[in-house]
């Protein structure tokens, strides 16, 4: 007992205490984020059955729990108000998301993925886009939460009003839009069509789950190896007072 009370014993205990409490947090923490992408896939599972949305929804619309949720909007685009998301991948190539104003027809200002280009050939050459028509129609959208402030400055081609770094593309181009943006899925008459299709989620929980057990592995690996260090410890001590 005195030897697991002497100094350097009580650090070792201290040290792999530490380490097990790391463990166990970095194991809640990705416990956690595994049930909150678990509760989000039920919410996106749900909204995509559901029938789409309309104008009247519109208003106090919670975003985060219509995600992935069709919507029908009367309104017209703005062929001068554009940006790209940049760090965007489709079937394997680089490029840009191309989000276009869309002005509701009660006023609301939307910003709408319109799909995906390439990207130039080079950093000199900007994408090209193919414009929209700008006349009064309806359009079939989705709803989408994610937040884009970190990708909307990639390239010096990107227009705006400013080039100070947006916070959020509530305020994007000067322009008073909802927090949340929009996938462009089409128009009933097909006037309008996505510059390429709109994939849906992959429904998945990721590795958090995995990560969780593994900390818990980490923690259990961490207690065994301190009480085998103390064991050994104790078996030297004996074998030297038998010498």
């Amino acid at each position: 007992m005195k030897r697991f009370f002497n100094p350097v014993s009580l650090l070792q205990s201290f040290i792999a205490l530490v380490l097990v409490a790391v463990c166990l947090f970095a194991a809640q923490w990705q416990f956690s984020r595994g049930a909150s992408q678990s509760a989000t896939n039920r919410v996106i599972s749900a909204n995509l059955d559901l029938p789409s949305l309309t104008m009247a929804d519109i208003e106090n619309l919670d975003p985060v729990n219509n995600q992935w949720r069709k919507i029908t909007l009367q309104g017209n685009f703005s062929q001068d108000k554009q940006e790209l998301v940049r760090n965007r991948y489709y079937e394997g190539k680089f490029g840009f998301e191309v989000l276009t104003l869309f002005t509701a027809s009660n006023g609301e200002n939307f910003w709408v993925d319109r799909g995906w280009v390439a990207a130039g050939p080079n950093a000199a050459t900007p994408p090209v886009v193919e414009p929209i028509s700008i006349e009064n129609l309806e359009i079939i959208a989705r709803i989408r939460s994610e937040n884009l402030s970190r990708q909307l400055q990639g390239s010096f081609f990107v227009t705006r009003a400013s080039n100070e770094k947006p916070e959020s593309i509530t305020k994007l181009q000067g322009v008073e839009a909802n927090a949340y943006y929009l996938d462009l899925l089409g128009s009933p008459d097909g006037k309008v069509e996505p510059l390429t299709e709109i994939e849906l989620p992959e429904l998945s929980n990721g590795p958090h789950y995995a990560y969780g057990v593994q900390w818990l592995a980490f923690a259990l690996l961490v207690i065994i190896g301190r009480f085998l260090l103390f064991r050994e410890t104790k078996r030297l001590s004996l074998v030297k007072v038998e010498i």
